[in-house]
């Protein structure tokens, strides 16, 4: 009688620490997601934060990182920032992103368009092919890995 309870006690008590492993918050709603993705969207494209802010919120920082530095100091690229308008999500690393772009100063609209927001290591961010899309857009010669 005495092992039973005891081997109740070890199989509850390993329960109890599995269930708090498995409850990490690894997963989000949708909600939650389309406010992340929203956030960094509009945090990418704010001028006011310096590119060495935003390693993560854009994938492949590293390979796009001199084509983030001349936009830094482009007037062109300092007088927009972006509008989310709406948020789709594609399974549950993919997300489709409608957005305006908008004049800085006056938050006139400049640009509607649609981009690609990716989940890597737990964290949304602006899709290499979204930014380099709109890259070309400003110079199609422009090279964008």
């Amino acid at each position: 009688m005495r092992a039973l309870r005891a081997f109740t006690v070890v199989v509850l008590g390993l329960g109890l620490v599995a269930a708090a492993c498995g409850s990490g918050g690894s997963s989000e709603s949708p909600a939650q997601a389309k406010a992340k993705i929203t956030a960094n969207w509009q945090r990418f494209f704010d001028p006011s934060v310096p590119v060495a802010q935003k390693t993560d919120i854009i994938e492949n920082y590293n390979g796009l990182k001199p084509i983030l530095d001349a936009q830094s100091n482009s007037p062109q690229a300092k007088s927009i920032k972006a509008a989310v308008k709406d948020v789709t999500l594609q399974g549950s690393g993919s997300a489709k992103v409608d957005y305006d772009i908008l004049n800085a100063q006056t938050g006139d609209s400049l640009l509607h368009s649609s981009g690609v927001a990716v989940k890597q290591s737990g964290t949304w961010k602006v899709s290499q092919q979204t930014f380099c899309a709109l890259i070309k857009l400003s110079d199609q010669n422009a090279k964008c890995p």
